[in-house]
């Protein structure tokens, strides 16, 4: 047994008698077009603040990126390093190259470390905060009442 729904014509007030349809299948309601079409679209686009994103989903900017390229610059010099001492048979017999070519590498990396720990994560976590939705004055009211900082009306 079907549900009464007030969007079918037939269960209305001010139903016109001969408009009503008698059979189950043509009594649902008529859906209008475009409707489908457009609560679908609308559920598939996420709302982005206007913040690009990057391939982790991680929020991005101008400066994040030339950081990030400055870091993948200093990996693949390390990396490229220790294939042409390896590759190179001159250079595989020379322990002095060597060395210099592993602190060259050791160098290149652990500023790619600091470049990724200290500055893209700060200007990351600036973006964030920059973007992030700001609190109401009621959101404020309730956050100052809730840590007990304020004091009450009566004055006590």
């Amino acid at each position: 047994m079907s549900q009464r729904s007030f969007s079918n014509d037939r269960y209305r007030k001010g139903a016109n008698i001969g408009s009503t349809r008698k059979s189950a299948a043509k009594a649902k309601p008529v859906r209008k077009q475009g409707t489908v079409e457009a609560s679908r679209s609308d559920s598939k686009k996420k709302p982005t603040g206007g913040v690009e994103k990057d391939w982790a989903g991680l929020p991005t900017s101008p400066q994040i990126k030339k950081w990030r390229r400055v870091w993948w610059v200093l990996l693949l010099t390390g990396i490229g390093l220790i294939a042409l001492g390896w590759l190179v048979p001159e250079l595989r017999a020379d322990e002095g190259v060597q060395r210099i070519i592993a602190g060259v590498v050791l160098v290149a990396s652990m500023t790619a470390v600091a470049i990724d720990l200290v500055v893209i994560r700060r200007l990351r976590k600036e973006l964030i905060a920059s973007t992030a939705k700001k609190p109401s004055k009621k959101e404020q009211k309730h956050a100052v009442d809730a840590d007990g900082t304020a004091e009450s009306k009566d004055g006590k």
